[in-house]
């Protein structure tokens, strides 16, 4: 998998931690209901400990593939993809393995981001600015974000 270097990774405190793994439950369950369609649970292994860690995270379809974005400066399950490669999936019920790659290509990129800018709802809430801001703003946008795009094994 990729090796890129990033600062350390934000810090989640107890009752964050609290909330997603409550959030967590809920979603393997199927009973968050319409937010099934944009949020899953990732379990990764954690590439210092070897453990296994899950959290609720957002994602969208992109054919067969799963894609799910992170800041530049990426939390702890998506340095542990992009070490490992790997990861488990729980979408609706269904719980899949998958392999992870970082998405770099820039028209593949701007490919994936004219797919976020579908569902203008969520839109604001994963780029920070308002969907319809000027293209200079939506590409500042863009560029602090990095993608992953999961396959099935």
């Amino acid at each position: 998998m990729t090796h890129t270097t990033f600062s350390a990774p934000p810090k989640i405190n107890p009752r964050a931690k609290l909330a997603l793994g409550f959030m967590a439950f809920l979603l393997r369950r199927d009973w968050m209901g319409p937010a099934s369609d944009m949020l899953m649970v990732i379990t990764t292994t954690g590439r210092k400990t070897g453990k296994r860690h899950s959290i609720p995270i957002g994602y969208i379809r992109d054919g067969d593939d799963i894609v799910v974005l992170s800041s530049k400066n990426p939390s702890n399950w998506f340095r542990n993809v992009l070490a490992n490669g790997t990861a488990t999936l729980e979408i609706k019920k269904e719980k899949f393995d998958v392999q992870g790659e970082l998405i770099t290509d820039e028209a593949e990129r701007q490919r994936i981001f004219a797919i976020y800018k579908l569902n203008t709802k969520y839109f604001k809430a994963n780029f920070k600015v308002e969907i319809d801001s000027p293209e200079k703003v939506l590409q500042d946008a863009l560029t602090e974000r990095i993608f992953i795009r999961f396959r099935k094994n």
